[in-house]
């Protein structure tokens, strides 16, 4: 099938994409998800519920999947998933969902906290709280976790904010518990709680 210059086009965040790009981008995910073998088209046809000359072609690349097809085969493929969010939401939505997934485990391990309080009736502290981060407090999380000697200067310099507004936002992190300075004052590191 040929693609003509009036064939819809695929919205994105900073550019929209043929479908020809996009059967390329479909193709390339699938070959690498599930490889070049003859019995892929058949794991993806369980999947989808496709004819399995359709699947072909968007093995091959020469047609794009239907939307219903298009949704499906982002739950079967990492690689086109991963794609797709990256393109729809930016590059830094994957820095926000490893932040939000260390959140929910750092939330588990306090409402089991709270539970255990809450039994023998310590303290009546609210759980469900939700916390609101700037994008430096953000950034600041995601380079800790890689990076025990990140500092305010860091935010200083990546924000072009001053080391008193660093300084802020990594006390505002303390307040909530987010994280905690362990060592001397020259040579200790922040770790996230």
């Amino acid at each position: 099938m040929s693609f003509t210059k009036m064939d819809p086009l695929f919205p994105g965040l900073n550019e929209e994409i043929t479908n020809e790009k996009l059967a390329e981008i479909v193709a390339y995910s699938l070959q690498k998800d599930f490889g070049q073998y003859t019995s892929t088209i058949k794991t993806i046809g369980q999947t989808t519920g496709a004819n399995l000359r359709t699947i072909r072609n968007w093995h091959d690349g020469l047609k794009v999947p239907s939307s219903l097809h298009f949704v499906q085969l982002l739950q079967a493929s990492p690689t086109l998933r991963k794609w797709f969010l990256s393109y729809m939401f930016g590059e830094g939505f994957w820095d926000d969902y490893r932040l939000i997934k260390g959140l929910e485990r750092s939330s588990f391990n306090t409402m089991k906290t709270h539970s255990s309080e809450a039994k023998t009736g310590q303290n009546d502290v609210p759980i469900n709280v939700p916390i609101n981060l700037n994008e430096r407090q953000k950034w600041f999380l995601i380079k800790l976790e890689s990076d025990k000697n990140t500092a305010a200067e860091h935010i200083a310099k990546q924000f072009s904010v001053t080391k008193k507004t660093a300084k802020r936002d990594i006390a505002d992190l303390k307040a909530k518990h987010m994280i905690q300075f362990h060592g001397a004052r020259k040579t200790g590191c922040y770790e996230i709680i």
